[in-house]
């Protein structure tokens, strides 16, 4: 491991900041044919999970019914560090960024789904907060949780 990933760790509340602001996240799943498959995913982290919808059917839930470990990547680009570089070996990226490992499941309880989906209205769509969830379209929507092992937040400037 290269020094600096040692010591430039975000601190809890520097990774929950930006659990909140980021809006994509990467989603790593292992495929049955042992190939590895990333998704982006819209996401909110909430309790110290992370929840994520779509359609129940698909190859993100396959991956995830054949193994449920996974992996979930947020990060942010803050500039390019490249004033008075002359070798181009030597730029740099100011940036911020979390590598989870987790536990990932299909979400079944009705009032766990209708929370993360009212939190992800919350979160990209603020305007339509105070509409009311129509049960078949969350009895309809697939919600993946993931319960977080492992999270590390690096940031470099």
């Amino acid at each position: 491991m290269r020094h600096r990933t040692k010591t430039h760790l975000l601190t809890k509340e520097q990774i929950d900041d930006l659990f909140k602001r980021a809006e994509v996240g990467r989603l790593g799943t292992f495929s049955s044919n042992g190939f590895p498959y990333v998704l982006p995913m819209h996401f909110v982290y909430v309790d110290n999970k992370i929840y994520m919808h779509g359609l129940p059917k698909g190859k993100k839930i396959d991956n995830i019914k054949f193994n449920s470990n996974v992996c979930f990547e947020v990060d942010e680009m803050l500039s390019l560090l490249y004033e008075g570089v002359e070798n181009p070996c030597d730029v740099n990226t100011e940036f911020n960024s979390i590598i989870v490992e987790g536990k990932a499941s299909l979400v079944s309880d009705f009032d766990e789904k209708k929370m993360a989906l009212s939190s992800i209205v919350a979160k990209f769509t603020p305007h339509l907060v105070d509409k009311e969830l129509p049960s078949k379209m969350i009895n309809g929507t697939a919600v993946i949780k993931i319960d977080i092992l492992e999270c590390v937040g690096r940031y470099y400037k």
